[in-house]
């Protein structure tokens, strides 16, 4: 197969692969560079499908966040962390960590947080611990998972 025609080939899988969900840059890049495409070439199609909005990757980075944080629960640090695997610049992960509500950000905090602490048949002090060690664990920040579970203690009290 001559390589226009290989090209070819590789864009239409690579613009299906992009339609089923939403894909970060790297990720079709890695996708297309795994189809033996040369690394001009990759670049060329990946400029192409991003140009035609197959690839988008502030769109990517939006859903992704929403998505994470909305289904899996997870806070602002372990998001981050799980971006930067997808070599996205700061500023389109700063863009799309804004995406979050922070009211409903809080709220989900809390409501973790009161979930594990009534499921804790522990003392005081490493029911604190356990809490405070799942909350991180979700990526969520420790100066508010210290405040959210020093509230609900003395609340529980």
């Amino acid at each position: 197969m001559d390589r226009k025609a290989l090209l070819k080939q590789a864009k239409a899988k690579a613009a299906k692969f992009c339609s089923s969900k939403e894909r970060a840059p790297f990720q079709v890049y890695e996708k297309l560079m795994a189809w033996e495409l040369r690394e001009d070439e990759a670049q060329e199609v990946l400029a192409e499908l991003t140009e035609e909005r197959f690839v988008d990757e502030r769109r990517f980075c939006k859903a992704f966040c929403h998505d994470k944080f909305e289904f899996n629960h997870w806070g602002k640090n372990r998001i981050q962390q799980e971006l930067y695997r997808f070599r996205l610049s700061q500023e389109v992960i700063t863009e799309g960590m804004n995406y979050i509500d922070p009211d409903r950000y809080q709220k989900t905090l809390e409501d973790l947080a009161r979930k594990k602490w009534n499921s804790l048949m522990d003392e005081l002090w490493p029911k604190k611990q356990k809490t405070m060690a799942y909350l991180i664990g979700k990526g969520y920040e420790i100066d508010l998972v210290m405040e959210t579970v020093n509230q609900l203690s003395v609340s529980q009290q």
